[in-house]
């Protein structure tokens, strides 16, 4: 009886570190060579703080806009056009992205899914 219960905990530690390796093989740290597209992750916001207010506004340097992209077309930024930035993850959005978030994935944000953009006011 002793032997057939040191086989059965051994089969039964073995499917769990076998259960184990194979959650840790499909986790999105396993899969850094997969997928070679940069997907910047949201600090996680605390939830007790409201949201900023829907006429709070954002300011960038035109300088640091040639360096960013859109976060939804992947295309670069027009300093000259009007801008959108979420509000959680700070990802830049222009009016066409923002307009095609609304008609296409309920108005949420492609990289962290807030629905809070503030308006991006572009000084030199």
């Amino acid at each position: 009886m002793g032997r057939v219960l040191l086989a059965f905990l051994v089969v039964v530690l073995g499917i769990l570190a076998a259960r184990r390796l194979m959650e840790a093989a499909s986790s999105p740290a396993g899969r850094t060579t997969e997928d070679r597209h940069y997907r910047p992750r949201a600090a996680k916001r605390d939830r007790a703080q409201p949201p900023p207010p829907y006429n709070a506004r954002s300011v960038v340097r035109r300088s640091a806009l040639g360096e960013l992209r859109d976060a939804f077309t992947g295309g670069p930024l027009d300093a000259d056009a009007e801008l959108f930035r979420c509000a959680e993850c700070q990802s830049f959005y222009s009016v066409a992205s923002v307009r095609a978030l609304a008609t296409d994935n309920g108005a949420k944000c492609i990289n962290c899914g807030s629905m809070h953009r503030i308006a991006v006011e572009v000084v030199d």
